[in-house]
This record gives C-alpha cells, structure tokens and sequence, in this order.
C-alpha cells in the first residue's frame, strides 16, 4: 500500500514487513529503501498527521542506531 507523504520530495512510502524494509518514493523516480525499519515506526509514520517529519525522526534515529553500532560490522 501506497501511502502519501505530501512533501516537496517524497511523494509515497510503503513498508514491506517480511523484509523490515521502508521504500520512500521520490517526485523525480527514485526509489530508496531502508532496511531494519520496525511496523510500530512504520504505523507512527501512517498515524502522523505530518508524515514527512515522523518520517524524518525514524530516519534520524535509525542512523543513529548504526552510528552507536547496531548494524556496523565489526561494532
């Protein structure tokens, strides 16, 4: 499911929860995705009634989990 994001950059994300993963989709085409991305986050990002900023929190804090070492190798 496609759900609107209403930004001057990403138009939709979606969630695909067997692989934990979150696809942004940007106005120009592209596509990033974003692995260890749990369902409460994505649900928050559903709930928000201003997506793009949850959106960037979940982003802020998943580099931050692998900056502290959740996800380098060798960490």
């Amino acid at each position: 499911m496609l759900v609107p994001v209403e930004s001057k950059q990403i138009a939709f994300c979606s969630y695909d929860e067997g692989e934990s993963s979150l696809y942004l989709y940007y106005h120009t085409g592209d596509v990033a995705i974003f692995s260890s991305i749990g369902k409460s986050d994505y649900q928050s990002i559903i709930d928000s009634p201003n997506r793009y900023d949850t959106l960037m929190m979940i982003m802020k804090k998943s580099h931050t989990d692998s900056v502290n070492g959740f996800g380098l190798p060798g960490a």
